[in-house]
């Protein structure tokens, strides 16, 4: 831990979250704040957080699935590596828990190298934001038809619409160019060529990346695997989705909706705003971020401030956050695993040794020729 705690890019996450949070303290009463997070009803966690590990196992399925190209691993493998992954995330900088994941996997499963690994997981959080982009284009319209959004300004409405297709152009891009490299022998060929300008000693572990992280993008082939993860990817989101409903029925967010069809559709919309902004490895596990984003979506809802943030703090810290990293911190002591060393990429001299040059090149077509 000390290790972390030396790295400047530790405590500029954890000054991100203190502003972010010292923003949201500021922006409401904070007695009504108080007032707030002392009536509510707790006893809603527990059903919540059953849901929240529910959710982490249709992932695990999911994750089976993208892995599936390069070896056969159950779910209930891949289960505490996507735990123990959270719990990097959430107290380590810049996300270098999706780092964490892919060494962990490689040290666990032979079969599966660090650059696999990681390109599963870009393709993972890539359907991520997709499937959250498509369940906010289907909640954002119906609310803003039904007027829920009324008392927003029209400078609030307009920058959210600006910064809705961004996000959309930006995943759509990234997953053009993943396909293009599962799909296109030429463009696997051109990168493996750049190879050759790099220094020698460089050149045939550069390439050997390459041909890994091709290899991870073995889902990304044909539009039916592109239907089979977005498919794989909404229960993901919808259980996590619901943590949030059952959450807001322990601080009254019912009471400032006509039915349970808007609550439901308000709450998919702050799922949506709340996770895309953690995309951004700007706070310490999206602390701050999060809650600030998820309080400014229910406010544009008319959710009272002092109300929403309360409830933000408590879906995210009390639901999300500390019940994975519990269960992370349980899962590195009974594997005896050390939170440090999955942070550092293994030695590749250490492997029985890479593929030379010409075998990367054959593995790479081979790669993005299966299922032509």
């Amino acid at each position: 831990m000390a290790y972390f705690l030396g790295n400047w890019r530790f405590w500029a996450g954890v000054a991100v979250s203190v502003a972010t949070l010292a923003l949201l303290v500021l922006l409401v009463d904070r007695r009504e704040l108080w007032d707030a997070l002392r009536t509510a009803n707790y006893l809603y966690l527990a059903p919540a957080i059953v849901l929240y590990f529910v959710g982490q196992w249709f992932r695990a399925l999911r994750w089976q699935y993208l892995l599936s190209p390069i070896a056969r691993i159950s779910a209930k493998r891949l289960y505490p590596v996507i735990i123990i992954g959270y719990l990097a995330n959430n107290v380590l900088p810049a996300r270098i828990g999706e780092l964490v994941r892919a060494v962990y996997l490689a040290q666990r499963e032979r079969e599966v190298s660090v650059p696999a690994s990681i390109a599963t997981l870009s393709v993972e959080r890539l359907y991520d934001g997709l499937t959250l982009l498509a369940l906010g284009a289907v909640a954002a319209p119906i609310l803003l038809a039904a007027g829920l959004f009324s008392e927003a300004s029209l400078a609030y409405q307009s920058t959210a619409i600006v910064l809705m297709a961004g996000v959309v152009v930006s995943f759509v891009a990234a997953l053009a160019i993943l396909t293009a490299l599962a799909c296109s022998r030429r463009t696997v060929n051109w990168l493996l060529a750049l190879t050759g300008i790099l220094p020698v000693r460089f050149r045939q572990l550069a390439a050997d990346v390459v041909v890994g992280f091709v290899e991870g993008l073995g889902s990304l082939n044909s539009p039916w695997k592109h239907a089979i993860l977005f498919v794989s990817s909404l229960p993901i989101w919808l259980a996590e989705a619901g943590v949030y409903l059952i959450v807001a029925y322990s601080f009254n967010l019912d009471a400032y909706f006509a039915s349970f069809w808007f609550l439901t559709l308000a709450i998919l919309l702050v799922t949506v705003t709340s996770n895309l902004i953690t995309a951004i490895p700007a706070s310490i596990g999206g602390i701050g971020a999060f809650e600030v984003v998820a309080q400014q979506t229910l406010v544009g809802l008319a959710v009272g401030a002092a109300t929403a943030a309360s409830y933000s703090v408590a879906v995210h810290l009390l639901a999300l956050w500390l019940p994975v990293n519990l269960v992370g911190v349980a899962l590195l002591l009974w594997n005896h695993v050390s939170l440090r060393g999955l942070t550092t990429l293994p030695d590749p001299e250490s492997d029985s040794g890479p593929p030379g040059k010409d075998n990367a090149n054959q593995v790479g077509n081979a790669r993005v020729a299966q299922d032509d």
